[in-house]
């Protein structure tokens, strides 16, 4: 037998289900109205922004966050006042020749080409040391003795001399004489000659002035373990024995930039200056050689410059500031800095004016000043050359397509120019078909 209650529920579905379908949709669902897709449609160029909140619709009215009402924003168009709050400023565009200052810093190190090396013709042991041979850096003269030498060899064919001299054999004082002669030691022949004594000592001399050094480089391992004479030490024939340079002629190397490494050429006249002597200006510096490839780890070219400072100014290892005042030609080549008609001239743009994603760049042209002061931008894609440096830092750009002389940019402010079209949806750096819209501007 079925319970009551289960009877009871059976028959209030069923006549629930009746009722439900006789009633009118109306009394059940309230239906909203068609959705407007063309109400909400964005005007080109409009947006509506909320003065408060991160949100941005298609139509003005209150922000629906906070309540508050939205402000209209138009792209490309500045009134008088938002110029001032942006700190808008513009410049013209120029035409020019592209002349450029390179700035690059090297290290100063001794000349190689004035390095002259002390080499004793016979072998010996040194037994004592002169002020030539104690300290790198010292001066030495023409003449400054340099070590004492034991020699037995030289103590020999000084007995050999003695010996001729005493019989009168002069082919053999001729042939002995010749042999010092080869050996530098001509003052011990003559001191023979002369009727002295042999001795098993002698002093070898600087047949040069300069400076000693033991290495050239920057980093001290271009004569790997070169060192200064020591008592003691045996001293082959022939064998180096001191290493002198000229103390006031240098070479600075520098590095010059992957993006400058082929506007410098041989013979290109360098200004240089240093952090403690300021402007170098009486040092003649130009060019010597320009290395074929470049350093692969810094991405820069290795650059020469030979030159002399009889003042003193500079020390090896000294940082120094080089400056190249350079030229292009109407191809962008190198051009001859002191031949102006070689130079070519096309339209420069400040570097300020220039906003770049690294592959795509723009500028904002004023298209439109109105008597009420509002100015009108538009977007100018740039198709750009080199970047030009001069002495005050302005820098400017080349520009190969886009803009021409005489047309306006804005040069200060232009980020927010450009924000200000993303925020409309029209073309911009990063949107050149323009901005989708935004997801304030579509809600259900």
């Amino acid at each position: 037998m079925r319970s009551p209650a289960l009877i009871f529920a059976a028959a209030g579905l069923v006549l629930g289900a009746g009722l439900i379908a006789v009633l009118p949709r109306d009394a059940l669902f309230a239906v909203s109205g068609q959705h407007d897709h063309a109400a909400q449609a964005a005007v080109p160029g409009e947006r509506w922004a909320c003065p408060m909140m991160d949100f941005i619709g298609n139509k003005p009215g209150d922000c629906p966050v906070c309540g508050m009402k939205m402000t209209k924003v138009t792209a490309g168009e500045l009134s008088r006042e938002q110029q001032r709050r942006m700190d808008v400023q513009t410049a013209t565009i120029t035409e020019g020749p592209a002349r450029s200052l390179i700035r690059a810093y090297g290290a100063v190190r001794y000349d190689d080409r004035t390095l002259q090396v002390v080499i004793p013709r016979v072998s010996g042991r040194i037994v004592k040391r002169h002020n030539a041979a104690r300290h790198v850096g010292t001066l030495v003269k023409v003449g400054d003795p340099i070590v004492d030498l034991y020699s037995p060899e030289t103590f020999a064919a000084q007995g050999e001399l003695a010996a001729a001299v005493k019989l009168g054999d002069q082919p053999t004082i001729r042939a002995l004489a010749d042999r010092f002669e080869r050996w530098n030691l001509g003052a011990v022949a003559k001191a023979i000659l002369d009727g002295g004594a042999p001795v098993d000592t002698l002093t070898i001399t600087s047949p040069f002035a300069g400076r000693v050094v033991l290495a050239l480089d920057g980093e001290g391992d271009g004569m790997k373990g070169a060192t200064l004479p020591q008592i003691g030490q045996e001293v082959m024939a022939d064998a180096p024995l001191l290493r002198l340079v000229d103390p006031s002629a240098y070479m600075l190397v520098i590095h010059v930039p992957e993006n400058r490494a082929h506007w410098l050429t041989e013979g290109l006249p360098a200004r240089l200056s240093s952090d403690d002597k300021g402007d170098l200006r009486d040092i003649e510096a130009t060019i010597a050689w320009v290395a074929p490839e470049l350093n692969l780890e810094i991405r820069a070219r290795e650059v020469h410059i030979h030159l002399r400072d009889p003042k003193g100014r500079l020390l090896p290892g000294s940082l120094v500031n080089a400056r190249f005042e350079t030229a292009l030609g109407g191809d962008l080549e190198v051009a001859d800095v002191t031949k102006p008609d070689t130079w070519g001239k096309f339209p420069l743009i400040p570097k300020t004016a220039v906003l770049s994603t690294g592959v795509r760049h723009v500028a904002w042209r004023v298209v439109e000043r109105q008597r009420d002061g509002r100015l009108r931008f538009e977007l100018a894609a740039l198709a750009l050359g080199p970047r030009l440096e001069d002495e005050s830092g302005n820098d400017v750009y080349v520009v190969r397509a886009g803009l021409k002389a005489g047309d306006e940019v804005a040069t200060q402010g232009v980020f927010l120019i450009d924000s200000q079209a993303q925020l409309a949806g029209t073309a911009s750096l990063l949107f050149p078909k323009g901005a989708v819209a935004p997801a304030g501007g579509h809600q259900h």
